[in-house]
């Protein structure tokens, strides 16, 4: 299950990563750079801080192979074909939901506690995008966007709360990341975000 969710969660990651890329019209270089930023960042960095080495892609090479794939294959269709308005948006809900839950269960395995388990299972689905948008001078999906990282703790406690009641791991795996995916496009199809902090006067006189 964590090896799927992990070439799942790499592949949709790679797509969104190329698809960010393309709007900056940015070469092949450009996307593959991109991709392979937004679909491998996330665990890496979360493997550096759990001290589980070799990095997950080092130790591993067909997750590089595979992004790569995906950002090729999305360079090439996307020059060919017309891409629907939500389809970078959609395709990062489903890596955030997948690598969410990849992120929790390896800390989990680890032998981590609760808290960790989830803070891991956020930055594994978060990180990536984070750093995919900041590359493309964005300012990231997470800091003023739709429901994102609350999408993201939503799943991760619903998994731990069913793992603790040793309720079965696939269904506690499926429930949490159906969990992370139903928030997150909620707030991309009818707009759900939290609070913004207003702190300039103006802006607080013109509401």
């Amino acid at each position: 299950m964590y090896f799927f969710l992990d070439v799942f969660g790499i592949a949709v990651f790679a797509i969104s990563g190329a698809l960010s890329a393309g709007h900056k019209k940015l070469d092949v270089f450009g996307v593959l750079v991109v991709a392979l930023v937004a679909c491998l960042g996330g665990g890496t960095l979360r493997d550096l801080i759990l001290d589980a080495h070799p990095v997950i892609w080092i130790a591993n090479t067909s997750y590089l192979f595979i992004g790569i794939l995906a950002a090729l294959a999305t360079f090439v269709l996307v020059r060919m074909h017309w891409i629907p308005k939500h389809t970078l948006e959609v395709c990062d809900a489903i890596g955030l939901a997948f690598f969410t839950l990849a992120g929790t269960q390896k800390a989990l395995a680890l032998g981590h506690s609760t808290e960790i388990c989830l803070l891991m299972g956020l930055m594994t689905g978060v990180a990536g995008g984070v750093l995919r948008d900041i590359i493309c001078n964005e300012i990231p999906l997470i800091f003023h966007k739709e429901i994102y990282a609350t999408a993201a703790i939503a799943g991760g406690l619903i998994f731990l709360s069913l793992h603790h009641f040793q309720v079965n791991e696939q269904l506690a795996a499926i429930l949490g990341m159906a969990t992370t995916l139903v928030f997150r496009l909620a707030g991309i199809f009818f707009g759900i975000s939290l609070p913004a902090f207003l702190f300039s006067e103006d802006e607080r006189s013109n509401e």
